[in-house]
């Protein structure tokens, strides 16, 4: 038997060292899981820099090494939130292209995405928007990518060609709007038998729009009205 000790494997006998860009990303992302937590569980005007970075375990100094602005950190905040709905709601899609009525699959896909919490990202960004310039003018242009990507992923299902392109955009937009206002009304009224009967309601809508799609005609525009 040999008295030399067993070598230990490259792989295993150091820690592999983090470089600089790992530990970069894994600030920037620790920032914005704290900005999405912050938002979500004491809302935009307690959403500081101090309460921030408390719950990232990162100084001041750490946040504006990576973000020039709290508005740079929120709109990241907000893309996160938006990559991860539309994760879901691209999932949601594959699925209801396999149903009977893939668009009435869809809205209820839509209505479950609203009221995700996480949604309320965007509603408290919304809502301190409308006094805050800076943040309106960086929330608009996200907003419009958010919807447009929205309404790329719809038109590509199976049986979306039926509407013309005009159309379904408003028909798109109209539903989100709706169902954004409904998930908020909600939280403080809400009305379990209006809200079953309104999606009755919209279900029949797409359906008859669906069989006779030259029923309406709009102006034609894209999603965001250009």
């Amino acid at each position: 038997m040999s008295d030399r000790p067993p070598e230990i494997p490259k792989d295993l006998a150091r820690p592999e060292r983090r470089t600089q860009r790992d530990r970069r990303e894994g600030t920037i992302a620790k920032l914005i899981d704290a900005t999405i937590a912050s938002l979500l569980e004491v809302g935009y005007a307690r959403s500081s820099v101090k309460e921030i970075c408390a719950r990232a375990g990162v100084s001041h100094g750490g946040l504006f090494r990576h973000f020039d602005s709290m508005i740079d950190l929120f709109m990241a905040a907000s893309d996160e939130v938006g990559r991860r709905q539309l994760a879901y709601v691209e999932g949601g899609l594959a699925r209801a292209a396999a149903t009977e009525e893939p668009l009435v699959t869809v809205l209820h896909l839509l209505r479950d995405a609203s009221r995700d919490p996480i949604n309320d990202v965007f509603r408290e960004l919304i809502v301190a928007a409308r006094t805050d310039p800076a943040l309106h003018e960086a929330l608009s242009a996200f907003g419009a990518r958010y919807a447009q990507t929205i309404w790329e992923s719809v038109s590509r299902m199976r049986s979306a060609e039926r509407f013309r392109p005009e159309v379904l955009a408003v028909l798109i937009s109209s539903v989100l709007l709706l169902f954004e206002g409904e998930s908020l009304t909600r939280t403080v009224h809400a009305v379990p038998e209006l809200e079953d009967s309104r999606m009755k309601l919209l279900e029949l809508f797409v359906q008859t729009l669906a069989a006779n799609p030259d029923a309406i005609r709009v102006p034609r525009s894209g999603p965001r009205g250009e």
